[in-house]
């Protein structure tokens, strides 16, 4: 989720927007809390058969995260032949925002800034730390996404009207939500973002924010590919009634064999969604052939930026996969 230093003031003329958004984070976690899901079927033999450990069982203790559904790449197969469907599965697990799979996401993101403001034309470079934190429950998945930036010569703009640059932190984030995939496909969530002013820089310092999210979208039983977007309204405090902020954002995922993958990850500025596309990978890192997901994307953003903005953005990414300690 990003910050919203870009957000609408005026928030009443976006009054019906903003309950919409309300009504279908609620109605997702209604229809995620009555509707039983894919996960909570039998193991389809066959999908079992290639999730099979090397002692030839498919108890689930002998696979990552306990859970049958998920193959593991480090027991599924050798490195030799980790992209086959074992890697591919997981791949697909890990490109589904509801799947209850911790993966320790960390970015490197380089940004072509432009616009029509003094010293707005630069190149900086940026950090993110967002892992993915889920929380399984019998009738679907809490999945918490601190967003917490880490910025080298981050653009900001002065009272003079110019563009400076600073070294600290950004505004840290965070998304709750809950659901899971149901049978037909069918991706939805519930929940809510909470935004902290947390730049190191006054000048870059966003408000204390709150909000309601959905996440809708469809992940493939057949391909694991995976499509959504997801909307959040955020309200500015302690100013809630004069200003507000609508996020937009657009995700996908398409599979390919050996564990790759042509993706773009979460991503938005208000009403300025960039187009971009990328690629990605799950390998097997060490003896124990350790699951860790490579990737790089790049985004052009349209409109182009009016005073200060990026124009381009190449994103780098690695998440190593972890078992949920508190599932037995």
């Amino acid at each position: 989720m990003k910050t919203r230093t870009n957000g609408f003031a005026g928030a009443p003329r976006f009054g019906s927007l903003r309950s919409a958004v309300a009504v279908v984070a609620f109605a997702a976690l209604t229809l995620c809390g009555s509707v039983s899901f894919a996960e909570d079927d039998p193991v389809d033999p066959k999908e079992a058969s290639a999730c099979r450990s090397p002692t030839g069982t498919t108890d689930p203790d002998d696979h990552l995260h306990n859970d049958p559904h998920i193959c593991d790449v480090k027991n599924t197969h050798p490195p030799s032949k980790l992209g086959s469907s074992g890697s591919s599965d997981l791949a697909a697990k890990l490109a589904n925002p509801s799947a209850p799979l911790m993966a320790l996401q960390s970015f490197i993101d380089v940004k072509l800034n432009g616009g029509s403001a003094p010293g707005a034309h630069r190149t900086t470079l940026g950090y993110v730390f967002q892992p993915a934190i889920p929380f399984p429950t019998k009738r679907g998945n809490v999945i918490l996404r601190p967003f917490i930036p880490v910025d080298f010569g981050a653009p900001y703009a002065t009272s003079a009207g110019t563009v400076e640059t600073y070294t600290g932190f950004g505004n840290i984030s965070l998304q709750t939500l809950y659901g899971k995939t149901l049978k037909s496909g069918l991706m939805a969530m519930g929940g809510f973002g909470l935004g902290f002013p947390s730049a190191t820089k006054p000048e870059a310092r966003a408000d204390w924010s709150l909000g309601p999210a959905v996440v809708l979208g469809y992940a493939s039983p057949k391909t694991g590919n995976v499509w959504g977007a997801l909307l959040e309204w955020a309200w500015s405090l302690p100013t809630r009634a004069n200003n507000g902020s609508l996020t937009a954002q657009y995700f996908y995922a398409i599979n390919l064999k050996d564990g790759w993958q042509i993706v773009y990850s979460l991503e938005a500025k208000v009403w300025e969604l960039p187009l971009g596309t990328g690629i990605a990978k799950l390998v097997a890192v060490g003896k124990k052939n350790f699951p860790v997901k490579l990737g790089a994307q790049v985004w052009g953003y349209t409109p182009p930026p009016g005073s200060s903005g990026p124009e381009w953005t190449i994103r780098f990414s690695i998440a190593p996969v972890l078992p949920l300690p508190w599932k037995k």
